[in-house]
């Protein structure tokens, strides 16, 4: 009886050992720096009306450190870099020059 109980207790061990899937460690994605702060998006904008809506806007991408890397990164596209508090689509809402 007590051999039985030990092997079945063994054999459940390796069983629930070998259903266990390897773990992955997790890779983070790097966070913007505060260019626009914190409730605002960099966007590369075309067409700014009074501050109020900008139109033609686009994602500035990954990997911007400082003001001078957005604003370039918009001046090679000839847009204007925006940090706008509502992105809507192709159009930011709310927008203020970097």
């Amino acid at each position: 009886m007590q051999f039985t109980l030990a092997t079945f207790t063994a054999l459940l061990s390796l069983t629930s050992a070998a259903a266990v899937t390897k773990r992955y460690p997790a890779t983070l994605v790097e966070r913007q720096s505060g260019i626009c702060g914190a409730l605002a998006t960099p966007l590369c904008c075309q067409t700014d009306v009074l501050g109020v809506a900008n139109l033609n806007c686009a994602n500035a991408g990954a990997g911007i450190k400082t003001t001078e890397d957005f604003l370039a990164v918009c001046a090679k596209d000839g847009t204007t870099a925006q940090c706008c508090v509502l992105p809507l689509g192709a159009d930011g809402l709310l927008c203020t020059a970097a």
